[in-house]
């Protein structure tokens, strides 16, 4: 899992988002509503595959963005992650607490855990 998240708030468009991807060498950025009291309602999650094929910058991301977003508990294990990314077909998980997004998984991080394992 990593952290600190990227995350935006809305209204955003696409060339605002693809930049902070670009510049932060991210795939994914999560789209949030924050409250006062700093808890956090995601409303979707933008993938540099949600982004292909959009060549207007100033298109709204919400026409882009992908709505359904998959969360896990920070203290789920790797294999229950794997498993949640499998049965969604999807590349990201976000992983949130007591209502703020404390971490995110991806796909590539279990890539990096099996070329750290020696076989």
């Amino acid at each position: 899992m990593k952290n600190p998240v990227i995350t935006c708030t809305l209204p955003e468009d696409v060339g605002n988002v693809r930049d902070l991807m670009t510049q932060k060498g991210i795939h994914a950025i999560p789209l949030v509503d924050v409250e006062d009291n700093g808890r956090v309602t995601i409303r979707g999650i933008v993938t540099s595959d949600d982004l292909v094929g959009v060549y207007d910058d100033t298109v709204d991301i919400q026409q882009v963005m992908t709505q359904k977003v998959h969360v896990v508990n920070p203290q789920s294990n790797a294999q229950s992650a794997a498993k949640m990314m499998i049965r969604h077909n999807t590349h990201h998980l976000v992983a949130m607490e007591d209502g703020k997004i404390v971490g995110m998984v991806s796909s590539l991080d279990f890539v990096e855990l099996i070329a750290e394992q020696k076989i």
